[in-house]
């Protein structure tokens, strides 16, 4: 019988830790994920007030050149949700949680893949 490769062993350990500690996301179908959370626009040196008459450093960096939003999970969970998958993420709306949806995978090369996340705004009005 073969011994579980390197990755395989790191995938339950990864598994095991992101049951204890990770952040929660829901998929459509009610299906609980375990990642990691990362918002940089959440950073709290962003929008701390500052020594530049009271605006945040926020209001003066560029977004794009910060970076999306992003969840990362184990790379058996990334296969399941391709571009376009919808999920939220179960933290309060001041900490980035909210809906999302999957704009493209990053694997990181560890097992790991960092799912780049955009903000799912649904249509609220219909455009005459």
């Amino acid at each position: 019988m073969a011994r579980p490769s390197f990755r395989e062993r790191l995938a339950v350990l990864t598994t095991r830790i992101l049951d204890r500690v990770g952040d929660r996301a829901t998929l459509d179908d009610g299906t609980l994920i375990m990642g990691t959370f990362e918002n940089p626009f959440l950073d709290p040196q962003m929008v701390g007030k500052g020594g530049n008459g009271g605006k945040s450093l926020a209001a003066s960096v560029d977004a794009a050149a910060i970076g999306e939003p992003r969840f990362s999970v184990i790379a058996a969970v990334a296969a399941r949700l391709p571009k376009g998958s919808k999920l939220t993420i179960e933290l309060p709306a001041d900490e980035g949680g909210g809906r999302y949806r999957v704009i493209r995978p990053e694997p990181d090369g560890d097992g790991m893949v960092a799912l780049v996340l955009g903000v799912d705004r649904e249509r609220t009005a219909d455009i005459r």
